[in-house]
């Protein structure tokens, strides 16, 4: 397993995220979501974990990476660990599926893993379409997750309709993911929830310079 460095995120899941699943980490924008998986990503590098990031937003940052590295006392030289795979449509985003499941990861961090979906699939009449392709690149996902024992993480948006806030694709991502971590920025701080198995576990977090701590 990879910690989060939650250590109540990590007693709820069991040690942290966990080798042959997916686990889905969502949220609006400012939750935490990137700076979450980079703590995540920090943990395995320190590790000795090789990882895949694919990145399908322009957004991957190294440097905070970095940062984050330094702060465990470890050198921007385990960056050499990482592939980095950038995604500007979603066939370059599916045919990432092949370069993870002939790699030897121990770790796969997609984000975002419905941004380009949402974007090429955006009209109503292509709701159909979309959702199809959409759950054959999750299905995909899910089984090399399972067959090479990578511990997948993706992550996801929230999408506002008719006054509710729902997870983007929700349907269908559902479906392949075993735990799913929604983080939520409040007034008085941040506040996360895992789901697992039905049952919804509260925690609490903040964002500091070292990364994400445990609130208080």
């Amino acid at each position: 397993m990879v910690g989060t460095g939650i250590k109540r995120l990590d007693e709820i899941l069991g040690g942290g995220i966990r080798r042959g699943i997916i686990t889905d980490i969502f949220g609006a924008s400012g939750s935490g979501k990137t700076q979450m998986t980079m703590q995540i990503m920090a943990n395995a590098l320190s590790d000795g974990i090789r990882i895949f990031y694919q990145d399908t937003t322009g957004s991957f940052r190294p440097e905070r990476l970095v940062e984050l590295l330094a702060a465990k006392g470890l050198t921007a030289g385990l960056l050499d660990n990482i592939t980095v795979s950038r995604a500007t449509n979603t066939r370059e985003q599916i045919d990432g599926l092949q370069a993870l499941g002939s790699g030897d990861f121990e770790l796969a961090v997609i984000d975002s893993v419905t941004d380009l979906f949402s974007f090429e699939y955006s009209r109503e009449e292509q709701l159909l379409e979309k959702t199809t392709q959409f759950a054959k690149y999750i299905k995909s996902l899910s089984v090399i997750a399972a067959d090479k024992k990578i511990a997948v993480v993706v992550v996801n948006m929230i999408r506002k309709m008719n006054q509710t806030e729902r997870e983007n694709m929700d349907s269908v991502i559902s479906v392949f993911t075993h735990i799913k971590i929604r983080l939520e920025k409040k007034q008085a701080g941040y506040e996360g929830w895992v789901i697992l198995s039905s049952k919804i576990t509260p925690f609490s977090y903040r964002i500091a310079k070292e990364g994400l701590t445990d609130a208080g």
